[in-house]
């Protein structure tokens, strides 16, 4: 992972201390693994407007994993 930032919040006399990962760049990610269907559903579904509800479904798998989706649709 990343840098981490520390954020601090004031409320009424108690301060709330957080960490959380640091906003990564593009230069992070490596696309070069992403496959044709994956880049073209990703196209869909952000540049076209031309998505199917399979496109959103495949952009999800592919960021949040497959078992993640499918435990959340069941």
């Amino acid at each position: 992972m990343s840098e981490m930032i520390h954020k601090v919040e004031e409320q009424s006399g108690v301060s709330i201390h957080r960490e959380i990962p640091a906003k990564r760049s593009h230069e992070d990610f490596d696309i070069g693994q992403m496959s044709l269907q994956t880049r073209a559903a990703f196209s869909r579904v952000c540049r076209d407007g031309s998505a199917s509800p399979d496109d959103y479904r495949h952009v999800f798998e592919s960021v949040l994993g497959r078992s993640v989706v499918s435990e959340i649709l069941q």
